[in-house]
């Protein structure tokens, strides 16, 4: 029997509410956590050791979408249900407290295993409030992905980039609706400078990169292969690997490091020079799911400190922007304003702000600045340009 389990942190899409169970947790301690019984049958096509893994993680998810098939219906008419409903279940194992397999066969070339798993319906649903929660506050952060792989780390070949595992990642975000930066447009950038900064984990020069292509997060992965010694079975030399792949997601507009975390697996293999990739392949596959939780975790916990805002306004004076200051200034959740160059009449501003950028803005556009007014012309998460404009009557 295997166990695997899952901490969430409960979050409402009523701050109030969520505060008084915070409240409420504090002093009566941790709850009960409900659990359902599910026996289901999972499958994938194929017959090898991954089409055997593949239908038990198949068998793992029908499992938590038959336990908590009541509370997911009830969600379907919700705002951002899509959304939300492929994120939780993109970590569906995460919701299983124990599990047993129970058989393993195969039929006309498709592998089927059946379990008999125990699912925490609180942690699910928990884990919901939580992602409409961050959907709703934070929105869909555009991202820059960049993964320095090597498939040997004891051999003399450099690392390299675009690889097996940025690869997968990248999929695997495209396909949960994360934004990713235009790679037809930028593909010569990306290949020259966002990799030479990536390998030379020049952080702020790849954070700069990422911004000229409008991404709110970088997210640099490396991921480094090692043999792990061989053995014999069955009269064939079996090859063991195991891969580490470490991400860290950086806000672009300041470098800062949002998050970091580390994830390997072990891996046999017959193949003893695709060993390497296989390894790697087999921790970006096993992991993306946790990689993009543990980005949007990160990403959802900005909401509760100050963030830097970047403003700029275009057709603005030198004379406009002393106007301007001093009006912000005096709008409540706004701790300093900050000009960071003004040329040819557009301004670049820095805001230390205390709340989502959409009611930044909001304050801006009702500002009351000598019959001046503010036209949003782009906007995206922490940045936003205004166009400057004098009301004649």
């Amino acid at each position: 029997m295997k166990q695997r389990t899952s901490a969430v942190i409960p979050c409402l899409t009523a701050y109030s509410v969520f505060l008084c169970l915070m409240a409420a947790d504090a002093i009566a301690g941790p709850p009960d956590k409900p659990e359902v019984t599910i026996t289901v049958e999972g499958r994938s096509p194929g017959t090898d050791l991954n089409a055997q893994e593949q239908a038990k993680q198949d068998a793992l998810r029908k499992a938590v979408e038959q336990a908590c098939g009541t509370f997911i219906s009830s969600q379907t008419k919700t705002k951002n249900y899509e959304a939300v409903y492929d994120k939780a279940m993109s970590f569906a194992a995460g919701y299983v407290t124990s599990f047993e397999v129970l058989e393993r066969r195969t039929e006309e070339g498709i592998s089927i295993c059946k379990v008999r798993a125990k699912i925490s319906t609180v942690d699910f649903e928990k884990e919901w409030a939580r992602l409409l929660h961050t959907i709703e506050a934070e929105g869909n952060p555009r991202c820059v992905v960049v993964v320095v792989e090597d498939n040997d780390a004891d051999d003399m070949n450099p690392p390299k980039t675009n690889g097996v595992a940025q690869g997968i990642i990248e999929n695997f975000f495209l396909n949960k609706n994360v934004q990713l930066m235009d790679k037809g447009a930028a593909e010569a950038s990306r290949g020259r400078d966002i990799a030479l900064a990536a390998l030379n984990d020049d952080v702020k020069k790849l954070a700069a990169m990422a911004a000229s292509f409008k991404a709110d997060v970088v997210i640099k992965g490396n991921a480094e292969a090692r043999r792990a010694g061989s053995s014999r079975i069955g009269g064939r030399t079996v090859y063991k690997w195991t891969a580490t792949i470490n991400v860290r997601a950086y806000h672009t507009d300041s470098a800062q490091m949002l998050m970091s975390n580390t994830y390997s697996v072990k891996k046999t293999t017959v193949n003893e020079d695709a060993g390497g990739d296989d390894a790697i392949r087999k921790c970006a596959e096993e992991h993306v799911g946790k990689m993009l939780r543990d980005v949007g975790e990160a990403w959802r916990k900005r909401q509760n400190i100050r963030r830097v805002c970047q403003v700029t306004i275009e057709n603005c004076a030198r004379k406009d922007y002393k106007a301007f200051e001093k009006a912000l200034r005096e709008v409540h959740g706004v701790q300093n304003v900050k000009m960071k160059e003004l040329v040819n009449d557009v301004c670049q501003i820095e805001v230390d702000w205390s709340f989502d950028l959409e009611r930044l803005v909001s304050q801006i556009e009702k500002m009351k600045v000598a019959g001046t007014t503010y036209e949003v012309t782009e906007q995206t998460h922490d940045r936003v340009t205004f166009k400057l404009g004098k009301d004649e009557t």
